[in-house]
Formats: C-alpha cells, structure tokens, sequence
C-alpha cells in the first residue's frame, strides 16, 4: 500500500492567505487538489493532510467525505519533520511526501508513486532542476542536492534569494551563481516505513537544545542518510509552479489552463 503526505500546514506569510486553499485550476481547484487527484490514479491508497488547527473545518469541508482522506492536526509550527512525524502516523505503507502548495505535475507524481510501489528499502527523492523552479514573481529558497556517482543523495544543501540571471545563471542572495541544470529538492519525496523513528529521535533532539520550530524534513532524511539510508534520486524534467508570492497564483492558473492538470 501507499500514502501521499500532503505538507499543509504553512503560514503562508509571503503570500499573504492561505495559499493551500486557493483555488488556481480551470475549475477552482487547488494544487493540492490536483495533486491528490494525480495521485490516486497513480495508485495512492491513501491521503494524509497535515493541516493548521485554525484551518481544520475548512479541509474537512472540502475533503473530509473522501474515505481515502485523513486529517492530522500540527498544532504549532515545529518545522516540516514534525509535521511528516505527525503525518506518518495515520500514513499506510511507503509514503510520497509533498507541499500542498507546489504543483509537481502528473509525470513527477507517477515517477514518485512508481518508486514507492517498487520492492525494497531505497528511499528516493524526485528532483528537478533549479532553472524549471524559479519564480517570475521573486527570489525563491532551494534545496540543491549532491549526488553520489551511484544516483544517490548524499546532501542537500538550502540556498535562499534564487533568481534569473545573465549568460543562462542563476543567482542567489549572496551573488554566487549556479549551473541551471543543479538538480534540487522540492520535498517531493519516497520514505519508506523504516524511516519514521528517525522523525520521532529528530524531534525529541530539538525539543531537548530548545530548538522548537526548527526541525525540518530535510534534516530528518539527513539523519536517516547518517546511518544507512539510502535515497535513490529520480530526476524530472517537469516545471514546477508553485504559490510562494501573491503574484504566483495567475501564474499557476496560467500553466495549469494550459493543460497541465
């Protein structure tokens, strides 16, 4: 069996509203209903929606007759890997993590889904590259990945303030440039089960140093990549649309009427 973990629960501070439930698709959908959608005819078995406590009965509105949908309440803001943590549990089987936010697109999700359906322990990250994930509206942060001579991840590493530049560059905040072609995380991701105590031993760590809010999933995977773990990187060479300024949301609805859905 196999989940999809929907990351629901952002402050959405940059956009302004809640960005997980605005509708951008040619029939008011949100992504992550276009999302869910591509993933059951993938062959997802489950939903689970890691959600804000103030934004419950809103998703329950909308999703909350679908047997296939569970809830899982982050009742404060500790960070991505809390949230998968919270999530996981109600999860069946190896589990696809992904933003409610970030519109991955069907062949993404099914290279997802079809790792996830495969037998044995990898793990497996679907990376894109950075020049199909930059903002016409904004710098964007990204996670840009180191890979082993093997396809395997080895370290991701957060660049923040991401933009277009001249010569076919991209720059970011500190004026450095990257090749477009880097490969990054978009927290599109394949855990298989025997992953979930590296969440549990990952919170308790940061609640312990006081670090509440600040452990993120990409930490986790780090953690499990520490002792053992190995993730299986499958390159994508969809473009990312996503909701992270206010000015994205025509953008989306622009790629996604162009018959991207």
């Amino acid at each position: 069996m196999t989940s999809l973990l929907l990351l629901a629960a952002g402050a959405s501070k940059r956009f302004g509203r809640p960005k997980q439930l605005e509708p951008v698709g040619p029939h008011g959908e949100t992504i992550m209903d276009i999302t869910m959608r591509h993933a059951f005819a993938s062959g997802c078995d489950r939903v689970v929606l890691v959600i804000r406590p103030e934004h419950e009965a809103l998703f329950m509105g909308k999703s909350g007759a679908d047997a296939r949908v569970r809830f899982a309440v982050q009742p404060e803001a500790f960070g991505t890997g809390h949230a998968v943590m919270i999530g996981l549990e109600q999860a069946v089987g190896t589990t696809v993590i992904a933003n409610a936010d970030d519109f991955y697109g069907y062949p993404a999700i099914t290279d997802a889904f079809a790792h996830a359906s495969t037998q044995g322990e990898e793990h497996a990250l679907i990376a894109f590259t950075l020049a199909n994930t930059l903002s016409a509206a904004g710098p964007v942060h990204r996670a840009l990945c180191t890979i082993d001579a093997n396809g395997f991840l080895t370290f991701t590493e957060e660049h923040k303030g991401l933009r277009a530049g001249t010569g076919n560059r991209v720059l970011d905040a500190d004026g450095a440039t990257h090749d477009p072609a880097t490969l990054v995380s978009m927290n599109l991701w394949v855990l298989r089960p025997g992953i979930a105590p590296y969440f549990h031993t990952a919170v308790k760590h940061f609640n312990a140093q006081g670090q509440r809010g600040e452990c993120m999933l990409p930490a986790v995977v780090q953690l499990a990549m520490d002792n053992g773990h190995r993730v299986r990187v499958r390159r994508t060479d969809a473009r990312w649309a996503g909701l992270t300024y206010a000015a994205d949301a025509d953008l989306v609805r622009r790629t996604l009427a162009e018959g991207n859905t």
